[in-house]
């Protein structure tokens, strides 16, 4: 008996939606990607070139003394070593806080749940404020220490929602079967949950990863020595300084003959600092999705 094969065809035509969405992510696209390609260009050419066309798409004698400039500085080689050590204190110390107090409301049976949960939502839309919050390091005895700005951004509330709602779409038969075995809550948390929870994990981590990066509020407040500034503060100085200097050349024709392209240094200290959290994203970005996706299901 001969036996028969059905092709399936499928509906690949073109249409005009696809093309508005085609057209629209597109311009979205250009638009994120368009402003960092400026700012490399620009980062890599000389004053001259940027004054006789500072819309160029591609430099005539690329240029990198702005960057040997921020170098030779040494801020920013010091900025970099204080974000990571910020970020290897902070991202285990908020995680550890973020899955624990999300598994604890994942629970049905948690005493007070109810009253905890308005008291963490609350804080989404409420902040206690920058002067009592200063108060409360100042007191601890925090002043220019690391722990003050690994401390003051230890949790964030929206992840601890995302990673509840994600808990609570796991079967509760794992719960019950680890609990017969004999397991304590701590054992089904670091057993059960967090390895059948790497996506909301590797999301929340990458949200936690940004916002410690691209910290800098919390360490101009608490900080005063500049050899304890995170890259984001020094880039702020950075830009400061240059505005500074551009003033001071257009009102003293002494300094005109400054070869420092205040640009440039700008530019190369704004792709210094974007460029480790754009390579790191890439690999993130397949549990990202489904992490997000997960996480806001339930309510």
């Amino acid at each position: 008996m001969a036996t028969k094969h059905v092709k399936k065809t499928h509906n690949q035509r073109f249409t005009v939606m696809d093309a508005i969405l085609f057209l629209l992510l597109t311009v979205l696209a250009f638009t994120i990607v368009f402003p960092f390609y400026t700012s490399i260009i620009v980062s890599i050419m000389t004053e001259h070139d940027y004054l006789r066309n500072p819309f160029t798409l591609i430099p005539r004698n690329p240029d990198f003394s702005s960057y040997e400039t921020l170098i030779k500085q040494g801020n920013i080689i010091r900025a970099y070593k204080n974000t990571l050590i910020h970020l290897a204190l902070g991202m285990p110390l908020s995680m550890f806080l973020t899955c624990t107090l999300a598994y604890a409301l994942s629970k049905r049976s948690f005493p007070g749940k109810k009253l905890l949960f308005v008291f963490i939502m609350i804080t989404m839309v409420f902040g206690g404020g920058t002067v009592p919050a200063f108060l409360n390091i100042k007191e601890l005895g925090l002043i220019n220490s690391r722990w003050s700005v690994v401390l003051s951004n230890g949790i964030g509330t929206f992840y601890v929602i995302l990673v509840m709602n994600y808990i609570q779409t796991l079967p509760s038969s794992l719960f019950d079967s680890a609990r017969i075995d004999g397991a304590n809550e701590f054992t089904i948390l670091t057993r059960v949950v967090l390895p059948l929870s790497k996506p909301i994990l590797a999301t929340v981590s990458l949200f936690y990863l940004v916002d410690k990066w691209n910290e800098w509020y919390g360490s101009m407040l608490y900080l005063n020595k500049a050899a304890l500034y995170p890259l984001q503060l020094e880039l702020k100085q950075i830009i400061s300084n240059a505005q500074i200097l551009d003033d001071i050349v257009m009102t003293n024709s002494m300094y005109r003959s400054m070869p420092t392209f205040s640009m440039g240094i700008k530019m190369a200290a704004v792709v210094l600092t974007m460029l480790p959290i754009m390579c790191v994203f890439p690999f993130l970005q397949k549990y990202f999705v489904k992490g997000v996706t997960l996480g806001s299901v339930k309510g």
